[in-house]
């Protein structure tokens, strides 16, 4: 029985599945968690050593359990976007990893947005200009600490990292190079004008390569595996969640939720809206990936549990909401809470609560929390349907795991929700990618057993209407919090 892994490296933890090559049944799982530091208000960093260790140790694990499965056809790779490292001509460390999270750039990122060179960049390159891209966070090394720039062989993000460890060479899929705001995504190479701007030598950048490209693990790797291991390069994390739901295909649309959320469709051509209000990213040569990522998802529910709900499970609070009319009587929350990107795209905006009534219980503020994150999901849905006629929502993320989200979730986009058998939907489309590479399937409309669909959620018409009148109200507020930003 052959099977293949997709390793899925996350911001808050990486996580290894082992598929069986022909039913997709999932055969063995792992994952390993990680922790983000903030050394100073606006920073957000991860210590990659720490995140390569677990990477190695969940493939070790499965692999582990896997010996009398199969063959191993090989490892694909899922991985967060945005990651700036800067290494040395030797491979070491001279910064930890600067994550998307990160707004230490935030003014060098907002003078760029509103200027001709950033326009032109946003246009070839299909990422907003924004604190979370790497070209930012470029600019603001040279800028505050020059010699680090001056001094770095290599510029990488986590999945480069990962790759040079085990194999020793510096190589980057197309689906992660364009979220740097550094790769033509017509041309589908650096792009030579941004590099200029930046006064950066594509030498000091990983050679761009298909997601599709294979390397070998070599004789005596970390990870324990015999020498000649398949290596696929694999996606973004974003891109490999539409494909491993199945919103690939038109009148599609993949929402997920997991500490951040996103909201995307597929399309068959490069686009850069005129109002820089949406990405586009590469998921390979044919399909690119449209859409809008949020800064506040789970993470900012988690804050209200934190906050409000301290020791308390997570499905009796869902319960509670459930309880509470829709629009919480009310009460409407804006989850800016991390600042934004899509649709608002200010890394000062902050959030609260409006409409507050000495009448509000805890059970209106977790209804409130709940519409708002979707409420603000919805404003960037409308922006791409607009684009592309939808009928179809396929969610995925932590959220997922309740279905009294997932009908919100419904009844506010007015759309058919599907759930599939499995939320690990980057293990997924990294899976997926690698059979596409190695030959074993030649399209992935042959690989619908990946993709099955375990549950359906349908909109309530009156439901749906009730939102669609309070999306108008919710974003105006958006508009006002935006002006009103530092």
């Amino acid at each position: 029985m052959p099977y293949i892994i997709g390793c899925d490296i996350g911001t808050t933890n990486v996580k290894s599945v082992a598929f069986d090559s022909i039913s997709g049944a999932i055969l063995s799982s792992h994952n390993e968690s990680y922790e983000m530091h903030h050394p100073k208000p606006d920073w957000s960093e991860q210590n990659p050593e720490e995140i390569y260790e677990a990477a190695c140790k969940t493939l070790k694990t499965v692999t582990d359990f896997c010996k009398d499965k199969g063959e191993l056809l090989g490892i694909s790779f899922s991985a967060a976007m945005h990651g700036v490292l800067a290494l040395d001509k030797n491979g070491k460390q001279l910064t930890q990893l600067i994550i998307w999270a990160d707004n230490r750039s935030s003014d060098i990122a907002l003078k760029l947005r509103t200027s001709i060179v950033g326009k032109k960049i946003y246009y070839n390159n299909g990422t907003p200009v924004h604190a979370m891209t790497p070209v930012c966070k470029l600019l603001w090394l040279r800028k505050n600490e020059p010699e680090i720039y001056k001094k770095t062989f290599r510029f990488v993000g986590i999945k480069e990292y990962i790759i040079y460890r085990l194999t020793g060479k510096f190589v980057v899929d197309y689906s992660i190079a364009s979220a740097t705001g550094m790769f033509n995504i017509r041309e589908l190479k650096w792009d030579a004008y941004t590099l200029k701007k930046l006064g950066l030598k594509p030498e000091k950048l990983s050679e761009a390569v298909s997601p599709y490209h294979i390397e070998s693990l070599p004789d005596g790797n970390a990870i324990g595996l015999p020498a000649g291991t398949k290596l696929i390069m694999g996606a973004s994390d974003g891109c490999l969640a539409n494909l491993g739901s199945g919103a690939i295909h038109t009148g599609s649309m993949a929402v997920t939720i997991g500490t951040s959320a996103a909201v995307r469709i597929s399309f068959n051509k490069p686009y850069s809206d005129p109002m820089m209000q949406t990405f586009c990213y590469v998921l390979d040569q044919e399909t690119y990936v449209i859409g809008g990522p949020s800064n506040n998802g789970a993470v900012i529910f988690e804050w209200l549990m934190n906050t409000f709900f301290a020791n308390e499970e997570y499905d009796a609070v869902f319960e509670e909401a459930s309880k509470v009319n829709p629009g919480a009587n009310g009460l409407l929350f804006y989850p800016y809470l991390l600042g934004e990107r899509a649709p608002l795209w200010s890394s000062t905006v902050r959030g609260g609560f409006s409409g507050l009534d000495i009448q509000h219980k805890r059970a209106n503020f977790a209804r409130a929390v709940m519409e708002g994150i979707l409420l603000n999901l919805f404003s960037i849905g409308e922006i791409l349907m607009e684009m592309q006629k939808t009928t179809t929502i396929y969610a995925n993320g932590g959220f997922a795991r309740s279905p009294i989200w997932v009908q919100m979730l419904s009844d506010i986009f007015g759309k058919e929700v599907k759930l599939n058998e499995t939320v690990e939907t980057g293990a997924v489309g990294a899976a997926m990618m690698a059979l596409k590479a190695l030959g074993i399937f030649k399209d992935y409309s042959e690989m619908k057993a990946f993709t099955k669909v375990g549950q359906e959620f349908d909109a309530d018409a009156k439901v749906h209407a009730e939102y669609k009148k309070l999306s108008k109200r919710f974003n105006k507020g958006a508009r006002l919090m935006l002006a009103h930003a530092v």
